[in-house]
This record gives C-alpha cells, sequence and structure tokens, in this order.
C-alpha cells in the first residue's frame, strides 16, 4: 500500500514542478536523498524526501557530482536577471595535506672591506624542499618566493621586496629538490651614518594544483601570515611596510641594488 500511496503523489505532483530527487553525497560520505528548492551564494536549500524538511548545506561539502548538478539545476531554474549563482569551479577543491619540508640555506659572496667601509654583498637562497610522503608524489605544484632587503640605516620601518619569483614542483616521493633565487647585489656603508640597503631574508610558499598553501617559511619567521598581501604584490622591486602593504609614494633605492 505504502508503495502505491507514493506512485499515486508522484502521479499528482508530476504536471505541478519539475522538482528532481537526488541523493547527494557528502565529502564526508554520507547520503541524502533530496529535492533543490533554492540557491544562494555558496548554500543550496534541500527539501529531504522522507519527510519534506528543509534543510539549508553549504555546496563545498557535497562531491564534485553535486556541484555538476546543481549547477545544471541553477541554469535551468534561476531567472537569468538575476546575478548567478557561483559555478562548481568558484569553490577550491579541498587541499590534500602532504608531508613537506624545507630548509632554505642563504648564499652570500663578500665583496669589499669589512673595516666600515663601503661593502656590497652578492646574496641569493637555495630552498631545499623534501616529499616526505612515502608513497604520493607531489605534482603539479608551484612555488612562490620573495626576498627581501631594508635600509641600512633604519632598524625598522618599510621593507624592499626585490624578487617574486615562481617555479614549478614536482618531487617523488622520498625525494628532493632545490630552488635558488636569482642573486642580486646589495651595497651598504656600515660607518656613520649608515647608508644602502641590506638583504633582510624572504618568505616562501608551495601550493598545490588548486592554489592551497601546503608549506609555508619565512626568514625571519612570521611573515608568513600575510600570504593574501604577498600573493597580491605584482610589481617588483617595490616597497612595502610591515604588514606587507605596498606604500606606493615610497621609491625603490636602486641605487644601491643590482640585479
Amino acid at each position: 500500500m505504502r508503495i502505491l500511496s507514493l506512485l499515486f503523489l508522484s502521479v499528482i505532483h508530476a504536471p505541478l514542478a519539475q522538482a528532481e530527487n537526488r541523493v547527494f553525497v557528502s565529502l564526508a560520505g554520507s547520503l541524502l536523498e533530496a529535492e533543490i528548492t533554492a540557491i544562494s551564494g555558496d548554500s543550496v536549500t534541500l527539501k529531504r524526501a522522507s519527510d519534506g524538511q528543509v534543510l539549508a548545506v553549504k555546496r563545498s561539502t557535497l562531491c564534485k557530482e553535486d556541484h555538476a548538478f546543481i549547477a545544471a539545476w541553477a541554469a535551468e531554474n534561476l531567472n537569468p536577471s538575476a546575478a548567478p549563482a557561483p559555478t562548481a569551479a568558484a569553490t577550491p577543491a579541498p587541499a590534500q595535506k602532504y608531508s613537506l619540508a624545507c630548509q632554505v640555506l642563504p648564499v652570500k659572496s663578500n665583496r669589499g672591506p669589512s673595516d666600515g667601509f663601503t661593502r656590497t654583498f652578492e646574496t641569493s637562497y637555495a630552498c631545499h624542499i623534501s616529499n616526505r610522503e612515502v608513497k604520493r608524489d607531489l605534482q603539479g605544484a608551484k612555488g612562490i618566493v620573495i626576498t627581501l632587503a631594508k635600509h641600512a640605516a633604519e632598524a625598522s620601518g618599510d621593507l624592499i621586496v626585490l624578487q617574486k619569483q615562481e617555479f614549478d614542483i614536482s618531487i617523488r616521493s622520498q625525494a628532493k629538490m632545490v630552488y635558488t633565487t636569482e642573486p642580486v647585489q646589495l651595497t651598504y656603508y656600515q660607518g656613520t651614518p649608515r647608508s644602502g640597503v641590506r638583504s633582510h631574508g624572504l618568505v616562501l610558499f608551495i601550493l598545490d594544483a588548486a592554489g592551497n598553501i601546503l608549506l609555508s617559511e619565512s626568514s625571519p619567521d612570521g611573515n608568513t601570515k600575510f600570504a593574501k598581501e604577498i600573493m597580491a604584490l605584482t610589481e617588483v622591486p617595490c616597497v612595502v611596510d610591515r604588514d606587507f602593504k605596498l606604500q606606493t609614494k615610497a621609491e625603490v633605492p636602486t641605487g644601491y641594488i643590482q640585479f
């Protein structure tokens, strides 16, 4: 009798709407048979088939097949004149954790005497990146590294972003690679008064193919928390404050820097 009742109800409601029940699958593996009733941003409103209860579910918690179904439903049912709902491509893929390690070693060569007169340092950094995974290779990743300097006369104050370099990363399990930044020559006078530019470390990010940060390193420590600001830098060399906000009116002291 229950089967006949359900069939009878489906016959009654079929002409009234084109709703389609679907078994939605979450990233955690749970199942939910329901139909879509509305979409707002990343939130999908579902009407559960078993009892008609209305539930709001984050699209990012569902599997990629459900993303495609939701996008197709939105294209067919939403008002074309309204603002389009984000597509599945707008939702970043969950980050896959990798066991990575990185050792950064400065590479410096000195020019000039060390008795207080003008000195020139040619500086770069060797980034030794290790994939500690036993079986998983790291493919399609990339590194982003910026090198920093500061005015020799200032213990604090603005920073100079000398370089921003991107490089591809593919490392087999239990293997490593080395990336070395391009050398830069910095000149300074350590007498009185001090002048010129001195090296001030680097910031390194390793991102997967979806743009998720897998590993970050910085010297001095603490600069990795400014990932958003660092990623936004497009023109270097440039001057930034200690929160990595671009200082558009500050001039880069190019007389002390040679690439």
